[in-house]
């Protein structure tokens, strides 16, 4: 739970192999950044979890963070509203026009 603290587990991360991306404006503005898209979620010790989700996984916090995941996304919006513990997507006054997508943080993928 939030604010446990967990000792150390002294297990070694093996990550999944991971595709990260960036898209920049014109002028060399970064407008999305993705991290951690698991190639083989089977590789590993992470049980295909990447990035921050694998760190805490090896640690020893056993998150179900998948997109579409209804009680991730509700902490994720939880946190959002208390403020001061960062943030998991952007303000929607800070989302541009063009980007299409509805998704945020957790919730499902609309695209498809």
């Amino acid at each position: 739970a939030y604010g446990d603290i967990f000792p150390a587990t002294g297990v070694e991360m093996e990550a999944p192999v991971s595709v990260f991306s960036v898209v920049w404006t014109p002028e060399g503005k970064i407008v999305y950044e993705q991290v951690g898209a698991v190639i083989d979620r089977f590789e590993g010790n992470t049980q295909g979890k990447a990035a921050v989700f694998g760190l805490l996984h090896t640690a020893g916090l056993k998150l179900n963070a998948n997109p579409g995941d209804a009680v991730f996304g509700l902490i994720q919006r939880i946190g959002h509203f208390l403020g001061g513990r960062g943030r998991s997507w952007s303000k929607e006054e800070d989302i541009p026009e063009w980007w299409s997508s509805k998704s945020r943080g957790a919730d499902d993928t609309d695209e498809w």
